[in-house]
């Protein structure tokens, strides 16, 4: 309970003695600024000015914007503890009362942290939904629900048709990290709920969707996140955007008697450029050595420069080779850049991924054929992952096993192909090709075709024997 104040100095006291964990900056009888924060990144600070009159006349109250608080969390702020202060108009108490509600405000409301973020999450699903039903067709829309006090948010995409994907998460209270080591991982803890995509697919990209969240409380961005949540793993020796970047060269030992020899080696090429040289008298041309001698001194230079270009050449491909190896040693480990001590808010990022991954993957065409990858009705995308002893008679396992080669298959690149469109495409010439799809230009790759350009090349020719062989067979017969 507040003890009576009679002055600004009073109230001061008393803040200080009911609220140990405000810290106050600056304190006078005009004015007094101050701050709380359950966690660095739930830091509120706000000024209160005693007017002329004060406490006749109430408190202004200034929230500062920040990285915390943007402006549609101020202006919130500076309207309910503006009403708190205007209540007690008249008294004394004002401070301690503006501050219980803004510690209350900040200790029960867990998107705090991420306020911004959660904004601009409710326009991409509001928008989405206002888009969706710009038709007069009554359908049902995108949703999302918030609870504030238990860090929950409910949403529910509705993709084109009839697919939907319903799920719920749940913000922690060390938002962008984790109150507790347990719960490492899932500082936006996803959760689905419902869908009518397949479990092969759903699980699939839900589990990315989670370890995006995961890579970004180690400290990626949200690109670099993306590509290493990547269920596909690249396969070996796969060098994708790297490799088309230049060789950064370490400073060694062995870097710098390169330099000293590359030092040697452009005097001795000066040197017998001197050689080949001539000079000028009047009209003649006067050479200052033996034709036989400028001629080695040719010979020489180019046999220089080769041998310099191979050595070059060898040296980048050894250090291309030791920083691939070096990243691959690294990748098991916990490196400080991304060992959770610089932990980036994931909540926008996560539903973006939802958004265009998993609700706009009806609307995904094969890069291929360039049609639907998905049929328009979830009944028929389920019976593409039916066992086939869920049939019973001959005519109906056919149909099935001629209904798979439709089903949708992902590839290294996230692009998505259907089955019998990827095979051709991975078991014909040209090898080792890009993907088609506008945009991306990355290598097409799935683990159930081999990696190994060679490997799909023996196989493919194997099969073009095979085939003359049947053809030969037939026209003997």
């Amino acid at each position: 309970t507040n003890e009576m104040c009679e002055s600004v100095a009073d109230e001061i006291k008393e803040l200080q003695k009911n609220f140990p964990q405000v810290s106050i900056q600056s304190a006078t009888d005009s004015f007094l600024t101050a701050s709380y924060e359950r966690t660095p990144s739930t830091r509120i600070k706000i000024t209160l000015t005693f007017p002329d009159g004060y406490p006749t006349h109430a408190a202004i109250i200034l929230v500062s914007a920040s990285d915390v608080v943007p402006a549609g969390l101020k202006k919130k702020l500076e309207r309910e503890l503006g009403k708190t202060a205007s209540d007690l108009a008249g008294q004394y108490n004002q401070v301690n009362d503006v501050f219980r509600r803004l510690v209350d405000f900040v200790n029960t409301n867990r998107f705090v942290p991420c306020w911004r973020e959660l904004k601009q999450c409710v326009d991409l699903v509001n928008n989405d939904s206002t888009a969706g039903n710009g038709n007069k067709t009554k359908k049902k829309s995108s949703s999302i629900a918030i609870n504030e006090l238990e860090g929950k948010i409910k949403l529910r995409l509705q993709s084109a048709g009839e697919f939907y994907y319903s799920c719920s998460i749940v913000i922690d209270e060390n938002y962008p990290s984790t109150k507790t080591h347990m719960d490492y991982g899932k500082p936006c803890h996803l959760k689905m709920e419902s869908t009518n995509f397949p479990p092969k697919i759903e699980s699939m990209l839900t589990t990315q969707a989670q370890e995006l969240v995961r890579r970004m409380q180690d400290g990626m961005t949200p690109d670099d996140a993306l590509k290493m949540s990547n269920p596909i793993r690249a396969p070996k020796g796969y060098l994708g955007d790297e490799s088309k970047e230049p060789t950064k060269v370490r400073l060694t030992q062995e870097t710098l008697k390169g330099l000293k020899r590359d030092t040697e080696t452009l005097k001795e090429v000066r040197d017998l450029r001197q050689v080949d040289a001539e000079s000028k008298q009047g009209n003649a041309t006067i050479k200052a050595h033996a034709a036989k001698e400028r001629k080695n001194a040719r010979r020489a230079i180019k046999k220089i420069t080769a041998s310099e270009i191979a050595k070059d050449t060898s040296a980048e491909e050894r250090e291309k080779q030791w920083q691939l190896e070096e990243k691959a040693r690294l990748a098991g480990y916990n490196i400080s850049d991304f060992d959770g001590s610089h932990p980036q808010p994931s909540l926008l990022s996560l539903v973006i991924f939802l958004m265009e991954k998993i609700q706009r993957l009806p609307e995904e065409t094969c890069p291929v054929c360039t049609k639907a990858v998905l049929p328009t009705n979830p009944k028929d995308l389920k019976f593409l992952y039916t066992n086939a002893s869920d049939f019973k008679t001959e005519r109906e396992k056919k149909a099935r096993k001629v209904a798979r080669l439709k089903r949708p298959i992902r590839t290294f690149c996230g692009h998505w192909y259907h089955y019998n469109c990827l095979d051709i495409f991975m078991t014909e010439p040209p090898f080792g090709a890009e993907c088609k799809a506008e945009g991306c230009g990355r290598r097409v790759y799935h683990p159930d075709w081999p990696g190994d350009m060679k490997e799909l090349e023996r196989a493919w020719a194997n099969r073009q024997a095979r085939a003359r062989e049947i053809e030969d067979a037939a026209m003997f017969l």
